[in-house]
This record gives structure tokens, C-alpha cells and sequence, in this order.
């Protein structure tokens, strides 16, 4: 009996079959298992190279020595093959293939296509519906940008159902975040200008935009309408602050800068996104599946995977020399069938752009590593930060949240040595009668926690609050007053609020500055972040429940009774605005008229 081959000499053999054309392999384990998938533009001369044994790194030599069988997917372009690769990629889980994870799905701006665009952001698969603008690495990144196209474009952000209802400028009108064009403060053909506007400076067209807006500035200053002057001038600071922060002018074209590095076999890619020297984009990626890998080889691998899915640049700066393999030829990688100039550079302007990229990369991965790590050594660092006469078990984080004072509510999240602890996590729906004076919030909330905590025997070790002296203040008087013994601690952010550049404060003592690379103080911004976090969700959740209520005070013959029937049988003020007609009549009292009214309210 003739026996059956594995490993290199499998592979030997099966080669000499293999067609010169794209396409896609997969290799399998004995047990029928998928090893990995890999795409070629010529399959015969890919797979050749796995049988240059001495060549290979140890960890493809051990998927070689795993190899019992493999086979071939042939395609009619090697972009074919790439989309086949990802696919199978993703419903496979291939031990052998580097994935590329980030844990989340980045946000993107949209502008809608209907008769009045709107202003927004999403997140999930792409439509027609809008035009879509990123990926952003992050909800804040996309925040800022709808602010500045709100305050240069006026363009809306309202429900639709706001947008049919409003008779008079919402408050965004009169801060000049909003042109109005709900109640004809502004023509629905200039809307539409203004829309263009914006997707033109959506897509990098910032001369022309600046252009403009200093061409109407000169018009209305010779006019002698200074008001309208100013406006324009503003909106020209505005976009030329922004502009400043964010160009790097070494860098032509649109060009991609991406840092690799490694810690204890976990690796962090780092991309810096550029379009005609502005910066529109920070990812870190974490890759899995890397065990013995190295970091040519998952930089490659990331590279394709990542360009799969993403605008492909003229130019990629690295801070590694990659590997001689097919895709790369003569300093070009092939991506998708483009050609996309790739540079290592040693010295100079793009080196230190690179370098500072890198620090980034390093940064977030002792992030990494510190969310990934027990909390226990963290305790015995604030110990002896805060001088505290023991390592705390138990620290209360403390935050506010509002939107000009309303739908106020505080928030208290509790961390240990073992981690967050979630179901000790509180929050506070604020009574009193104050209008954004975070100050007053923070009173409250701390003495009501505190006044039953007293009682209850549920007192932490420590108390974060988050601000800077004035915070610090209310807490320490509190406490005090009280007759209570806890140390107390008021984070406030660096100047722009930038990460890094924090203050820490006690009473009584000089604040505290902590190097960016510390870890104590990527521990206190995980904590910081996670009660900011837990309290916009819970105004969020307070905001859409009010605006739900007062939709329903609107329609007639809805009153409190039967406001709470439908609470009570949907469970939810999103199960209830999601509710057809015949799922509304369900509910006692809900006649078939009373459905209606109420699902025209939210559709």
C-alpha cells in the first residue's frame, strides 16, 4: 500500500499540477481541518515557494509539516482572489491565518440622499441611502468633524419627524450650529449648495471651499455688513485651525503610513491615513492567530486585509522593510491590481513622521497589555501615588453628563483589584432644579451616594472625580461634612482635553503630572473613560426616554395611564417606537385610531 504523503513532500507533489493562473488555495490538517487560505496571481509559482523549506519562517514550517491536503479555487483576476480569500477567511477561522481584529466597527459620517440631506453617523454595512464618509477611528473623531460641518455648513442633524413638526429655529439655529432651512431661514436651493459644500470638503476640496468663504467674507465686509463679515471669518478660522492640526506637509499625495510592533508575541499595527497632505484617519489594530510569527509576515498579511476594505493609497511608508514575496516588486505592492509605491524610510521628514507614529503604536500597546492585566499591582501603584495607607480594594469613579441642562444625570462606576466591578455601577437621575452647573450635579449625586453609603457600609478606599480643583473642592466638602475619612482624586484633561496631558489633584497637595508612557496613568484614563462611558449611555438613554414622552404628551389621548400600558407591555421606549399598527392595538386601552396616531408620530 503506497503511502500517503504529508508535509513538504505533499506539497512537492501536489505542485507540479497547480495552473499558472489567480486564485485561491487552502491547506488542511489531517482531520480535515483548515490550516489556511492564500490567494495568488499565479498559483503555480505561490505554492513553489512553499517548497523552498530552508526559506520559510518556523512558523509556516510548521503549517507545512501539518499539510495533509489542499485545494485550488481558480479565478479570472487575482482581485477575484483577494475577495474569495477574505470570505473564506472569515467563515473558516483558519488556524494559520494572521486575522485582523480591532474589536469594533468604526463609525462613518453620512449625508443623506433625501430632499433636505442630513447630517449623521452609522456604523454597520454601507447603503445608498447616503454618502459615506471615513472610516473614523473613533465616535469622538466623527463627532468633531459633524461639529465643523455643522458650524461652516449649517447643514441639519434633527429626526425627520422633528424636521416635518418644527414651526419655529431649534436652538441649534440660534447658536449658528444650523442654517434652519426647517423653517425657511434659508432657501432649500441654497441648502443644497451648502450640502455640496460640504461633501466637496468631505472629499479634501479644502482651497476651494476657503476660497469661497473669503470671496463672501470681502462681499460683505464692502457691504458693509460686518455681521455677516465675521460670520465667514469664523468659519475660514475655524477650518484653518482644523487644517493646521491635522497636515503634514511632507507628505504629497494621498499617503499611508503603517508601524508595526511587538510585545510578547502580541502585535499592534498602527496606520496613519493621509489625503493630499491632511490627516483624516488613526487606527491600531490588533492582529490574532500570530503565535511564532513575525512581523513581516503580519504586516503583509495585514496589509492585504486591510485594503480589502479601504481606499488604496498612492503611497505606504512603513517603519520595517517587508518582505521579497510575490506582491512586491521593484518598491510597488500590488493591491487589488493597483500599484501602490512602497517606502522604508531610514532618515529624514518621513522618518520622524514615522517615528512619532511608532510612539503612538507603543503607547496604545501598553494600553493593551494593561487591559488585558490583573488590577492588583495598579492598587499598590496608587498607593504609593496618592499616598494612601493601604492598597485600595474598593475606588468609586464619579461623572456628570447633560446637554445644557437637560436630561442631567450622574453616574458612578466601582473598580478593584479583580477589575470592574458592573454591579455596584449607579446612576442618578438629577432632581434639582440647575441648569449645566456641573459643580451643583456633583454635590448631589456625591451626597445622596454617600449619605446611604454611610449607612449601608458600602464606602470605597478612594474617590475619582472627574475635573479638576473646583470638583476636587465640592467632593473634599462633602466628605467632610460627612464625617468621613476617603481620599479623594480630580482627573482634569490637558489642554484640547488631549490624552496624556492630564492633571491629578488632591487636596492639600501639588497636582501631579504623569509621563504619557506611564502605566498608572493608562489605568486612570481606563477608569476615567469607562464612567464617562457608563454615564453618556445613561444620558442617552434619559434623553430618548423624555423625547419619547413628550412626543406622546402631543398626541391626544394619550395620557399617563396609558403612557405606562405601553412601557409595561413593550418594555421599552425603543420596542415601542419600532412597533407596527397591529402590535400597538395590543395593548389595553390602544384603540385602532390611538395606534395610528402614534406610530405616524415616529414614522
Amino acid at each position: 500500500m503506497q503511502k500517503k504523503l504529508k508535509g513538504i513532500e505533499f506539497i512537492r507533489n501536489f505542485h507540479k499540477n497547480t495552473p499558472t493562473s489567480p486564485g485561491v488555495y487552502r491547506m488542511f490538517a489531517e482531520d480535515g481541518k483548515v490550516l489556511y487560505v492564500g490567494k495568488a496571481k499565479n498559483l503555480h509559482k505561490r505554492i513553489k515557494n512553499y517548497t523552498d523549506f530552508d526559506g520559510l519562517s518556523e512558523r509556516i514550517k510548521k503549517m507545512i509539516s501539518e499539510t495533509a491536503s489542499m485545494e485550488i479555487i481558480k479565478t479570472n483576476t487575482e482581485n477575484e482572489a483577494l475577495l474569495l480569500e477574505q470570505d473564506l477567511i472569515k467563515q473558516l477561522n483558519p488556524k494559520y491565518n494572521i486575522l485582523l481584529k480591532d474589536d469594533k466597527s468604526y463609525p462613518y459620517l453620512t449625508i443623506s440622499k433625501e430632499e433636505i440631506p442630513k447630517l449623521g453617523k452609522f456604523r454597520g454595512d454601507k447603503n445608498s441611502s447616503s454618502y459615506f464618509f471615513g472610516p473614523f477611528p473613533s465616535s469622538l473623531a466623527v463627532n468633531e468633524t459633524i461639529k465643523l460641518i455643522q458650524s461652516v455648513f449649517g447643514l441639519r442633524t434633527c429626526k425627520d419627524s422633528m424636521l416635518r413638526n418644527r414651526q419655529m429655529p431649534c436652538l441649534l439655529y440660534q447658536i449658528k450650529k444650523c442654517s434652519g432651512v426647517c423653517c425657511g431661514k434659508i432657501s432649500l436651493s441654497e441648502y443644497r449648495r451648502q450640502v455640496d459644500n460640504a461633501i466637496s470638503f468631505l472629499k479634501g476640496d479644502n482651497k476651494e471651499i476657503i476660497d469661497n468663504l473669503s470671496k463672501k467674507m470681502r462681499e460683505a465686509s464692502d457691504n458693509k455688513d460686518y455681521e455677516k463679515a465675521i460670520v465667514y471669518r469664523d468659519k475660514i478660522f475655524y477650518i484653518n485651525q482644523i487644517l493646521k492640526k491635522s497636515t503634514l506637509s511632507e507628505l504629497d499625495g494621498n499617503t499611508d503610513i503603517i508601524t508595526i510592533l511587538e510585545k510578547e508575541n502580541v502585535f499592534e499595527i498602527e496606520v496613519l491615513v493621509s489625503k493630499n497632505s491632511i490627516i483624516c484617519a488613526q487606527y491600531s489594530f490588533f492582529p490574532e492567530h500570530t503565535k511564532d510569527a513575525i512581523d513581516q509576515e503580519v504586516l503583509t498579511s495585514f496589509i492585504e486585509q486591510f485594503y480589502a476594505a479601504h481606499e488604496i493609497p498612492q503611497k505606504i511608508l512603513t517603519n520595517i522593510d517587508l518582505f521579497d514575496i510575490e506582491d512586491i516588486e521593484e518598491g510597488l505592492f500590488v493591491i487589488k491590481g493597483e500599484k501602490v509605491v512602497l517606502e522604508t524610510p531610514k532618515k529624514g521628514a518621513k522618518r520622524k513622521i514615522i517615528d512619532t507614529v511608532v510612539q503612538n503604536a507603543k503607547l496604545h500597546l501598553e494600553r493593551k497589555f494593561i487591559e488585558n492585566s490583573n488590577n492588583k499591582q495598579y492598587m499598590e501603584d496608587l498607593k504609593n501615588l496618592f499616598e494612601l495607607k493601604s492598597p485600595p480594594n474598593r475606588i468609586d469613579v464619579f461623572d456628570n453628563s447633560h446637554i445644557f441642562g437637560t436630561d442631567k444625570v450622574g453616574a458612578m462606576i466601582v473598580v478593584g483589584p479583580k477589575g470592574f466591578q458592573k454591579d455596584n455601577y449607579r446612576k442618578y437621575n438629577i432632581k434639582s432644579d440647575i441648569v449645566g452647573d456641573d459643580y451643583k450635579m456633583m454635590d448631589e449625586v456625591l451626597n445622596r451616594r454617600y449619605m446611604h453609603a454611610k449607612k449601608e457600609h458600602t464606602l470605597p478606599d478612594l474617590i475619582i472625580v472627574d475635573g479638576g480643583k473646583g470638583q476636587l473642592d465640592i467632593a473634599y466638602n462633602i466628605i467632610r461634612n460627612l464625617d468621613l475619612d476617603i481620599p479623594i482624586v480630580g482627573i482634569a484633561k490637558g489642554e484640547d482635553r488631549n490624552a496624556g496631558e492630564e492633571t491629578l489633584y488632591q487636596k492639600g497637595k501639588k497636582p501631579i503630572n504623569l509621563p504619557k508612557n506611564n502605566p498608572v496613568l493608562f489605568f486612570l484614563q481606563r477608569i476615567r473613560d469607562e464612567a464617562h462611558r457608563f454615564a453618556i449611555t445613561t444620558h442617552r438613554k434619559k434623553r430618548e426616554k423624555s423625547h419619547f414622552k413628550s412626543a406622546l404628551d402631543e398626541i391626544e389621548g394619550i395620557g399617563m395611564v396609558k403612557k405606562k400600558e405601553l412601557l409595561n407591555y413593550f418594555g421599552s421606549v425603543k420596542n415601542i417606537v419600532n412597533a407596527n399598527i397591529s402590535e400597538l392595538m395590543k395593548v389595553s386601552g390602544i384603540n385602532k385610531n390611538l395606534a395610528e396616531k402614534i406610530y405616524k408620530t415616529f414614522h
